[in-house]
Order: C-alpha cells, then structure tokens, then sequence
C-alpha cells in the first residue's frame, strides 16, 4: 500500500437508500435460508431524506463501519457504502429478493426475530435495549459482528419503527489519514505512517519492511509516539489509537 507524507484524500462516499417492497415467494423466514437469486440492488444516486443522517452514515464510512436501517419487518431503509459493499459481497449478509437483511448461511442466531422485537418494543426478551450476533461466513474469514439498537424519531407523533444495525468486519482495514494522527497527537509523518500500520495490525519488523527503514529506526520513532501520546507500551498504543477514532474498547 502506497502512502505520501501529506493528507490521504478520501474519495467521495455514497448512502443509499434501499429498494421498495417486493413481492416474495418464500416463506420462511430470510435469516435462515440463502437465496439463489441475486440481491436486489441499492438504486443509483438515492440519499436518505434526512441530511443529519446521511452525515452520520457517511461519518461511519470513514471507520468502515457498516450501518443499515430496517423496519420492523427486516426490509432495508437505508445503508450506507460499506454496509452495501458488505452486502454485494454476500459473504455472511445479503439483501434479499425482497428487500431484506438476512444471512447468506442457514443459521439460528435469529436476525429477523431480534430486529421485529426491537423495533416493536424497543427491547429484547431480557430487556436489553440493543443485541450483538455474531454472523458466519461462507468464505471461512472471521465472522461479522453485527450491534443491533432499536431508533425512533424524535419528536415526531407517530414514529416509525426502526432498528440501527452496525456491522463489524475485521477484515477490512481501519482507515484513518496520517494527517489526522498528526492533528491529533503531534506526530510527525514518519511517527504517522507507523502508527496507522501498528493500527492495521502490522508489527515492528513489518513496518520496518513496508517503510524500508531500520528497525533502530523504527524504535526511535515509536519511542517519540509513545511520548507525545502518554503509553508505554506497543499495545497501549494500539488501544489508544483505536478509541481515538471511535473503534477501540472502551475504559471502564
């Protein structure tokens, strides 16, 4: 991967709404079959009517964090790039036929009874405002891990009922600039390029050979990021770096 001393452009990202109704033939339930015909497809050029949540949805881009908003019946409302591109992939989620998130694998971790009774009740069974599956994949990679949270409109009357699905891929990279480890912790390039490598899970000998640097070289740089950002420790680091942009855990 090529990286430059200055800002990483972004490319321009997408949110798209999803499809309308659709008439099904299947009757059971979508998260326990996979369908044989292929997904319907997110229309070109179509945005959610509110900005704040096409601006929200477009944030969590940046994090390649995936988002999909369903009704109460599981039919996709809105997604934004890399939910869609998770769902083109059909590697543990699709959209199906008919407009709904489901699982490409037969499975029992009930997708589509969990998203009926949040959006219902706003609830699960246990009285849990949200739940986390874990969704295999046919690929054999690790599975996506997916936050599901029940979402009402404020202020209005009459909400409709929705459900906020967050999808995790660990296989997709964290993409964070250089420029904002900079902005944020005073780092230098060099200090920046390691450490968004430390991020993506890359060790010291393999920053050294993706840089073309020494590993002296390298040590003394990790020493001034440890520094500037107040660890001690390469893990520290890492964990430290992760809250930064929203992905690491959190401290209790």
């Amino acid at each position: 991967m090529t990286r430059d001393s200055g800002p990483n452009p972004r490319p321009s990202r997408s949110v798209r709404s999803a499809p309308g109704p659709a008439s099904s033939t299947s009757s059971r339930p979508p998260d326990r079959e996979r369908s044989s015909r292929p997904a319907a497809p997110f229309p070109a050029g179509s945005i959610p009517t509110n900005p704040l949540l096409a601006a929200g949805l477009e944030a969590l881009d940046l994090l390649n964090i995936g988002v999909v908003v369903c009704d109460a019946s599981a039919k996709v409302l809105t997604a934004n790039s890399v939910a869609e591109r998770i769902l083109s992939d059909s590697d543990g989620l699709e959209l199906s036929s008919d407009g709904t998130l489901s699982t490409t694998l037969v499975s029992d971790i009930g997708l589509r009874e969990s998203i009926t009774r949040l959006a219902g009740s706003g609830a699960e069974d246990d009285g849990a405002p949200h739940r986390a599956l874990a969704v295999c994949r046919p690929s054999g990679k690790r599975p996506l891990t997916l936050f599901l949270r029940a979402a009402k409109e404020r202020g209005s009357t009459q909400p409709q009922p929705a459900v906020l699905v967050l999808i995790q891929d660990s296989a997709l990279p964290v993409e964070t600039t250089e420029a904002e480890l900079r902005q944020l912790y005073g780092l230098t390039a060099a200090e920046a390029r390691i450490s968004n490598l430390l991020m993506e899970g890359a060790g010291l000998e393999e920053c050294c050979d993706q840089l073309g640097i020494r590993r002296t070289t390298a040590r003394m740089h990790l020493r001034n990021i440890f520094a500037k950002t107040g660890v001690r420790r390469q893990s520290e680091l890492v964990a430290l770096l992760l809250r930064s942009i929203g992905l690491g855990p959190r401290r209790k």
